[in-house]
């Protein structure tokens, strides 16, 4: 028996659940998404695109028929914290998620220097949502910027637009402002729904840094993980171009 027919056999004749297979999943906007399970960490559900494109998604955010055929094929069950949970083998939800996969060279000089905004409190960002990313924007804007206040509201409902269909992209506040309380009632003002850099820490990461012809505000910078510029708001002979033209360099991306 030759080895390619071997590789064949034993194909066959794995169980149906540990098989790669593109399927359709509902997305946390109930839109359809074409993705591979590839596996569960903790409450953290890994799938990948047909573009090779690889994400996390909370099992807290999947659809009660998702949840299922996760169980299904994991022969697991929820943590008694998500919703519509039945279990009776609760999960450790004080255990921080296995990453599964490395974060990108933009991402890892940012673990642990992240938090987002609940209720009126700063938290810490889990590691584990940011090992998904694979594209980033970073808003470099300040509450005491009017062009930065007018543009952001536009930025928050684009954000949770491609957000909810592509949990593979990120998009990172970067402060100019001159204290953590400015920073924080531009956050709740703004209801922005993205992580910041812990006030005082951006000039601590170097790939936050921007040419000196890049220091005015509001700046979107778009790039990869892995440090490859996409688009910024100044063009290339470093004329000031603004954050609009990013933002719909980001939506087309997407819609890719």
């Amino acid at each position: 028996m030759n080895s390619r027919y071997l590789a064949l056999l034993i194909t066959a004749l794995l169980p149906l659940s540990t098989q790669a297979a593109i399927e359709t999943w509902t997305g946390p906007d109930g839109r359809p998404i074409q993705a591979e399970f590839i596996r569960r960490s903790g409450d953290y559900i890994s799938f990948q695109k047909p573009s090779g494109a690889s994400y996390l998604l909370p099992y807290s955010k999947l659809s009660e028929a998702d949840r299922a055929r996760v169980d299904a094929i994991t022969g697991r069950t929820a943590s008694p914290s998500a919703p519509g949970s039945t279990s009776t083998k609760p999960m450790d939800d004080s255990a921080e998620p296995a990453a599964t996969t490395k974060p990108g060279k933009v991402i890892s000089p940012l673990i642990g220097k992240l938090v987002y905004l609940k209720g009126s409190a700063l938290v810490p960002v889990p590691q584990t949502p940011l090992t998904g990313v694979r594209f980033v924007a970073f808003y470099y804007s300040a509450h005491w910027c009017p062009p930065c206040r007018a543009f952001t509201p536009q930025l928050v409902t684009a954000y949770k637009t491609i957000k909810a269909a592509n949990p593979e992209f990120e998009l990172i506040f970067v402060s100019s402002d001159q204290d953590e309380d400015s920073m924080k009632n531009y956050m709740s003002e703004s209801s922005m729904p993205w992580p910041t850099v812990r006030f005082g820490q951006k000039d601590t990461v170097r790939s936050l840094q921007r040419p000196g012809h890049e220091r005015g505000i509001p700046n979107l910078v778009f790039m990869t993980a892995d440090g490859k510029e996409l688009a910024t708001s100044y063009n290339s002979s470093g004329t000031y171009t603004g954050p609009g033209a990013v933002l719909a360099a980001i939506q087309k991306h997407f819609k890719k």
